[in-house]
């Protein structure tokens, strides 16, 4: 399993990854080879809106709009957009977009949201984690468990739950 990616996805909802460390800024590292510039072709592109659709591991549906700003998004593992509500990152490399709603569940009182999916044409289907940030956290021990590679969204989801993970299920959608 990509479980760096999720780890990393985890992680930026904490606010201490979000601060980062001491009085210095957080920096991103490129690694070798790292791509320089999104490519004009790429699925995700700056200024477009996905939905996230999805029924959560008690039964409740959601739908959330999801708009990514126009600014350029950035290499980390990944291209990291800046979305209205939460982290959007896309690694084509690995199929794989992570979307969260993070600002409805604080606003709102509400569940946090975090879509793992895996691109499947001009969108993706995948794993939907619900719950607090603490609840959502402890599902990172949880997700390392998990062995395999899926090669699509239905082994994504039962390898996920196999491991013990209340996940349901979401659908990324570009709104057009």
């Amino acid at each position: 399993m990509k479980r760096h990616l999720v780890l990393a996805a985890l992680l930026s909802l904490t606010p201490l990854a979000a601060a980062g460390s001491g009085n210095a800024a957080p920096r991103t590292v490129a690694p070798f080879g790292a791509p320089k510039a999104l490519p004009a072709n790429a699925l995700v592109r700056p200024g477009q809106t996905w939905v996230m659709t999805g029924t959560t591991a008690g039964g409740d549906r959601i739908n959330r709009e999801l708009k990514l700003s126009a600014q350029a998004p950035e290499w980390d593992d990944g291209w990291d957009f800046e979305a209205d509500k939460g982290l959007f990152s896309w690694n084509p490399e690995n199929r794989l977009i992570i979307a969260t709603d993070v600002l409805t569940g604080m606003t709102d009182d509400t569940d946090i949201h975090m879509c793992l999916g895996m691109v499947e044409g001009t969108g993706a289907r995948g794993v939907l984690l619900s719950g607090d940030l603490d609840t959502i956290q402890s599902y990172i021990p949880k997700l390392d468990a998990a062995t395999g590679e899926p090669r699509n969204a239905d082994e994504f989801v039962q390898a996920v739950r196999k491991a013990g993970v209340a996940a349901g299920t979401c659908t990324l959608t570009l709104k057009r």
